[in-house]
């Protein structure tokens, strides 16, 4: 059965291209992925290849002709296939494109935004039907009408119009079709040059082969070792796989039996967090004018505590009794707390005509949870007790992780640390939780070697960064907050006692 060539997409930005010249004469035969055109695109001239099989049997396209993307160029069939049916509406096809830039533009400044849009959308939808269906019923309309009087003439434009504009599902397909013959064989009879300009959204794609640009010495290499093509990064000229593409892949792919599945792309939809998270991340981002200050600690002292802390709890729990254990963050954020105490301008908001000191100092726990982040807060975290604030945050971490947070239980907060440590992150630098003027990122405790009184020992650290509005806290003043926080996470005996 015969099938159009149709200009396809030979770059992602590509919408219509310049027709340089066939690489193939009428009556050679051809096979998906030969190379049968050259088209110069928006980015270079490439080589178009075949995505069917057959004999070229009419040429459409000639050389300057500007074609949209989805053009007919060519016609692919079997020796001695009959396509005169194919060449007439490519005819009629051709006196439409014509005349339809014209039409548009006059229709286009009376028509409103939204008629536009209308028109646009039905266009599509008609488009996007069998093409096989649209071009038998067009066919049979233009044999119809060839040899009528200039009124019967007009009567059937009438009448094709209507046809045209009626739903695509109740055209039917033309039983007028012409057989072939040995008398009248296709390659006898002219092909019908020209431009034939069909919409551009109707782009043809095929799997495998139509995707993948390659040489036919990579293709058969490829076929005989069982290689996807599809899975080799390409380097020859207009992104065609060569054969030492295909060599170089054979050296490197993973050593497994079978064929890789591909798997296809998932589009995920936005959850209402999600939507909200990105919302202020994004704004947080692109309104604070961030900077990083970054410092090690030495973390013998206060993992030490920790340790002294959970033994004495647990011995002094009674037999059944739940024991209560201290978390490093529980640590972490009470040295806060205190280090807030003695810088309050880490503890501000900027407003625009004024920096906002808070005189709470509420701190928010990050807590990872399906689907995004939330941050509850530990309220008053510097005048509660060590045990009241791990309390406090294992309660808050619970019901945030099963979203069972009070909505005052998530807002107005003046400080937040985010901790990766559990996850094996060294150090990372987060974006600020807006409007607070700074958030403090914890990383994981990690081993090193270290100097100390003239020998190498290896000392547990860890690692913070503070990010900063430098609207309200300057560099100095976030560096004597670090030295403060310091002092309390290398004597964290202080903790306790709260000075």
């Amino acid at each position: 059965m015969a099938k159009l060539i149709e200009l396809t997409q030979l770059s992602p930005t590509m919408s219509e291209g310049n027709f340089v010249r066939w690489t193939i004469s009428k009556g050679d035969s051809v096979d998906p992925g030969d190379v049968i055109a050259e088209v110069e695109t928006d980015k270079a001239v490439m080589e178009m290849e075949a995505l069917d099989s057959g004999i070229l049997l009419a040429t459409l396209a000639e050389e300057g002709d500007r074609l949209p993307v989805g053009a007919p160029m060519g016609v692919l069939g079997e020796m001695g296939e009959e396509i005169s049916d194919i060449l007439e509406k490519a005819k009629k096809d051709l006196e439409q494109a014509k005349n339809a830039p014209a039409e548009e533009d006059s229709a286009g400044q009376s028509q409103k935004p939204s008629e536009t849009e209308s028109s646009a959308s039905k266009s599509a939808s008609s488009g996007d039907s069998g093409s096989s269906e649209s071009s038998d019923s067009e066919a049979s309309g233009h044999s119809q009408s060839s040899g009528s009087s200039p009124s019967d003439s007009d009567a059937a434009k009438t009448s094709a119009a209507k046809k045209e504009s009626q739903p695509r599902s109740k055209l039917k397909p033309s039983a007028d079709v012409r057989i072939s013959s040995p008398e009248k064989p296709i390659l006898d009879a002219p092909a019908q040059n020209g431009l034939i300009a069909l919409p551009a959204h109707r782009i043809l794609f095929k799997k495998s082969k139509a995707n993948v640009r390659a040489t036919p010495l990579a293709r058969r290499i490829a076929k005989e070792k069982n290689l996807d093509l599809s899975l080799i990064e390409p380097t020859g000229r207009g992104g065609t796989i060569t054969e030492d593409d295909v060599n170089e892949f054979q050296k490197t792919r993973p050593t497994g039996g079978g064929n890789l599945q591909i798997k296809p792309d998932r589009k995920v939809e936005l959850s209402n967090m999600r939507k909200v998270i990105a919302s202020r991340l994004h704004d947080a981002k692109n309104n604070i004018p961030h900077f990083y200050l970054t410092v090690e600690f030495n973390a013998e002292s206060i993992l030490k505590l920790r340790k002294s802390l959970n033994d004495d709890l647990a011995a002094m729990a009674s037999e059944g009794q739940e024991i209560h254990k201290f978390s490093l963050n529980d640590l972490i954020t009470r040295a806060v707390a205190l280090s807030l105490q003695r810088h309050p301008v880490v503890n501000s908001s900027w407003r625009e005509d004024h920096v906002l000191e808070h005189g709470n100092i509420d701190i928010g726990i990050a807590v990872a949870i399906d689907g995004g982040l939330i941050t509850p807060y530990v309220r008053n975290a510097d005048q509660i007790s060590l045990m009241q604030l791990s309390r406090s945050a294992v309660d808050l971490v619970n019901r945030a992780r099963s979203r069972k947070l009070k909505p005052d239980e998530f807002t107005n907060g003046t400080f937040t640390i985010s901790n990766l440590g559990m996850f094996g992150i060294k150090e990372f630098s987060a974006i600020i939780n807006e409007p607070e003027a700074a958030l403090l990122a914890v990383g994981g405790i990690v081993d090193k070697p270290v100097v100390k009184d003239g020998s190498i020992i290896i000392e547990k650290t860890i690692t913070m960064t503070l990010s900063c509005d430098h609207r309200v806290i300057d560099g100095a003043e976030g560096a004597r907050f670090l030295q403060t926080l310091k002092g309390f996470i290398e004597n964290p005996y202080n903790l306790i006692v709260g000075s």
